[in-house]
């Protein structure tokens, strides 16, 4: 299996079992990532007593959720 890394302008080959953990890896980091982002802005909605109960600010909320994006 060849995989391109772009970053780096190059192609690495992998064997194919080491190339399917690593796609299998990756869509679960994305999985993860969504979730996060899913849970963060539910929060956007909550009121502002119960984010100042958590210790949480909007504006770090959105900062969090905007910083995942860059």
């Amino acid at each position: 299996m060849t995989i391109t890394d772009f970053a780096a302008g190059r192609i690495v080959q992998i064997p194919f079992a080491d190339g399917f953990r690593v796609v299998a890896r990756w869509i679960s980091a994305r999985r993860a990532a969504r979730a996060k982002r899913a849970a963060l802005c539910s929060l956007l909605f909550a009121p502002d007593h119960r984010l100042r109960d958590l210790g949480i600010s909007r504006d770090e909320l959105i900062e969090a959720i905007e910083g995942r994006r860059k």
